[in-house]
């Protein structure tokens, strides 16, 4: 294991302030020939830019030694001194979305086919399915493109300043929309949820109403990181963020939240992507993070199902997980990119082994509510006991596998004492565990509240899992491990990943080589 310290010239270079997409796109326009008045990229305009570039690359000011002016006599002359022209200032450019390039519809006979219009700023959708699920769809992506402009940065306006508008299709019966000229062979033959081509999209109506408004997000998310013309980020990204941007709840005002954890199975009926996982992993179809950054666009035409599950779960922890969320969001600022795949290497390169196992941890235990944040390791090396040695640690209730930063070798037996009581819920009412457990409730065939550990070794893992977090050693009050493999020693309290957040207190433990 390489570490877990971060680069920081890597943090200094993809930590700036954020630029929008607008800039994003004026940068693309100066790298392909754009700024020096040779003609744009098709859809972008050379017209004069508001702002300036004033927060793009770092001047090479500091590098440059201080200039010294240097004055020289003049021989005395007679001609008057020639005037130099000096050219007005020219102004930058300004980057134009592409014009909306969108069909336009005959409402009236759209109607009589039974298809009718629902509009709100930046949706435009025509549908055939239940009027009152209907009309809730327009200002939801109203909600969602709000959050798209927090996340990626406002798009160019377009050379009318009109806001960005997309024109969705969701669909019962397809022949309707054929009829109307709303659905071409091309797109049917494609279409399974969802399908997106610039600024329109559609869906087939969903069974169920939380996954049709999934399915409108995801699509509609596409949407907007495509509208500008360039080269595209690699496929686990346009479809892991359309699904994060698309994992929605909503609060007690009925405003909704985006890129959530998905928190109980009653209100994200139809989502189905933890029980896919769960499914891949059982069948033996494990993929680390190297194999998710390895799926590309076939891969989901192929599959349909589980590239989708494994792209969500891997944006998701990225987004969450309090080491990685500022660099991955960082990489928002380069979805133009020709090389956004080696952005994302150079980004993670200083601590990708332990995101990895990070990663497997979380994908194995996965669960609704998973805590990413409260179950996030600090990983440290430990250190062997000397024979006799014994040292002391607490165990904290509330977080996930924590470092004793003692070392265990292969084959030396060493003995865990624990003392101490936690708290591991506060409804209905406090919850009091020892390290035995209370088997009033069993995790993970554990007994709540009882003392596990597991190892952590250099070497990949055994055929079972040994030497890895998410293989877990059985300890209770007192357990003496002989480990088959040397690695760290972590423990945590046993209790759901979704339920961290309401427990207290700690387990006082001895570890002691005889």
């Amino acid at each position: 294991m390489r570490g877990v310290a971060l680069a920081d010239d890597a943090l200094r270079r993809n930590g700036q302030r954020r630029q929008p997409l607008v800039a994003v796109a004026l940068l693309w326009t100066c790298l392909h020939g754009g700024c020096d008045h040779a003609p744009p990229p098709v859809g972008v305009s050379a017209h004069t830019l508001t702002g300036s570039l004033s927060a793009g690359a770092p001047s090479d000011a500091a590098n440059t030694p201080p200039a010294t002016l240097i004055v020289a006599e003049s021989p005395e002359v007679d001609e008057p001194t020639p005037e130099v022209a000096v050219a007005p200032p020219t102004e930058p450019e300004r980057v134009f979305r592409p014009d909306d390039a969108r069909p336009r519809h005959d409402d009236a006979t759209a109607a009589e086919l039974g298809i009718h219009r629902y509009e709100s700023p930046h949706l435009l959708l025509y549908t055939d399915i239940d009027p009152d699920i209907a009309r809730t769809l327009p200002p939801l992506m109203d909600q969602a493109y709000s959050a798209l402009e927090s996340y990626f940065g406002p798009l160019p306006p377009d050379r009318a300043g009109r806001p960005f508008q997309m024109t969705g299709y969701i669909m019962s019966e397809e022949e309707p929309f054929r009829q109307a000229g709303m659905l071409s062979p091309q797109t049917d033959d494609l279409l399974v949820h969802g399908i997106y081509r610039g600024a329109e999209f559609w869906i087939r109506n969903q069974d169920y109403d939380y996954f049709i408004r999934h399915v409108v997000v995801h699509e509609g998310t596409h949407c907007y990181m495509t509208v500008l013309h360039g080269p595209r980020p690699p496929a686990w990204y346009m479809e892991g963020m359309a699904e994060y941007i698309g994992t929605h709840r909503f609060d007690a005002d009925g405003h909704a939240r985006f890129g959530v954890m998905p928190d109980d199975p009653v209100h994200f009926v139809g989502f189905g992507r933890i029980e896919m996982l769960h499914e891949e992993i059982d069948a033996g179809r494990f993929r680390s993070a190297d194999g998710v950054l390895a799926l590309i666009g076939n891969d989901f035409v192929k599959s349909r199902r589980e590239p989708y599950a494994w792209s969500w779960a891997f944006c998701t922890f990225l987004n969450a997980h309090p080491r990685y969320q500022s660099r991955f969001r960082s990489l928002s600022e380069h979805i133009l990119d020709r090389d956004f795949s080696g952005q994302f290497r150079e980004l993670f390169a200083p601590d990708f082994d332990v995101l990895s196992v990070e990663w497997e941890l979380f994908v194995r235990n996965l669960e609704f509510g998973f805590d990413i944040t409260r179950a996030a390791i600090d990983f440290r090396r430990g250190a062997p006991l000397s024979a006799g040695g014994s040292a002391d640690v607490s165990v904290r209730a509330d977080a996930g596998w924590q470092a004793t930063g003692v070392w265990l070798d292969a084959g030396v037996p060493h003995t865990l004492t624990a003392k101490g009581e936690t708290s591991l819920a506060n409804k209905p009412r406090p919850w009091i565990s020892q390290s035995q457990g209370v088997s009033i409730r069993y995790i993970d065939g554990r007994p709540l509240g009882r003392l596990v550990a597991a190892i952590q070794s250099e070497s990949p893992p055994g055929p079972n899992g040994e030497g890895a977090l998410w293989q877990t050693i059985d300890v209770g009050s007192t357990a003496t491990l002989t480990p088959a493999d040397s690695g760290t020693l972590y423990l945590r309290v046993n209790d759901a990943w979704s339920e961290l957040a309401d427990n207290e207190g700690a387990y006082s433990v001895e570890i002691r080589q005889p």
